[in-house]
């Protein structure tokens, strides 16, 4: 039977083992979700739509501010 001294060695390295192994699941993982989301954003130009959009509501925005303030 083993010592005390030698179940923990094996449990301390049990528990390194698993949380390598997750974070190594968890990197393929965001690996994956970053790939995907590359493409959907290449495939529809939901990206560029976005930044123009935003560009434009920021104009507005500004132009309004100023309007107000009477620049």
């Amino acid at each position: 039977m083993a010592t005390e001294a030698e179940r923990n060695a094996r449990l301390d390295a049990l528990e390194s083992a698993v949380q390598a192994y997750a974070a190594a699941g968890r990197r393929s993982l965001q690996a994956r979700v970053d790939r995907s989301r590359q493409i959907l954003l290449g495939r529809t130009g939901s990206e560029r739509l976005r930044s123009s959009s935003v560009e434009a509501a920021s104009a507005l925005v500004a132009g309004a501010i100023d309007d107000f303030l009477g620049r």
